[in-house]
């Protein structure tokens, strides 16, 4: 009667193993898959603000008489590339300048799954806004709203 007890006892520690070692890969996949999603989501956000910031740079330098817009535009799009990115390769970028300003990212989200990549692409626009143009232009509103009342 001992001997089957030291038996039974190996047998479901050995269960025990055997059932880690079939559910260690599920749990191992998911871990990983959400850490891959979080770096996506972090490009992906990174990306939108980066195009959005130099979309705004280039259509504040429009506002000076000889500005360099798309010049501008491009170097602050050049910059805001190069820093701030997990896992990515292929980044390329499009500045495109006229009334409005706009610029445009595409790159690609390593995953640690058979050499798949995860394509995020994002942009962002500005019009080139006179400011002294735009405050007279809510100052005449406010005073014929004002006049109004």
């Amino acid at each position: 009667m001992v001997r089957k007890k030291a038996f039974h006892i190996i047998e479901k520690k050995g269960s025990f193993t055997v059932e880690a070692a079939c559910v260690m890969p599920i749990i191992l996949l998911a871990l990983m898959g959400s850490l891959y999603l979080c770096f996506f989501v972090h490009n992906r956000a990174w990306l939108t603000a980066a195009a959005y910031e130099a979309a705004l740079t280039g259509s504040m330098e429009g506002v000076k008489r000889n500005g360099a817009v798309y010049e501008t535009a491009r170097m602050r799009c050049t910059e805001l590339g190069n820093t701030g990115f997990f896992a990515v390769e292929d980044l390329s970028s499009a500045v495109n300048a006229g009334k409005k300003v706009q610029v445009s990212y595409q790159l690609h989200t390593i995953t640690g799954y058979g050499g798949l990549h995860w394509s995020t692409k994002a942009a962002g626009q500005s019009m080139i806004i006179y400011p002294v143009k735009w405050i007279r232009t809510i100052k005449s509103a406010a005073e014929i709203v004002r006049g109004e009342e």
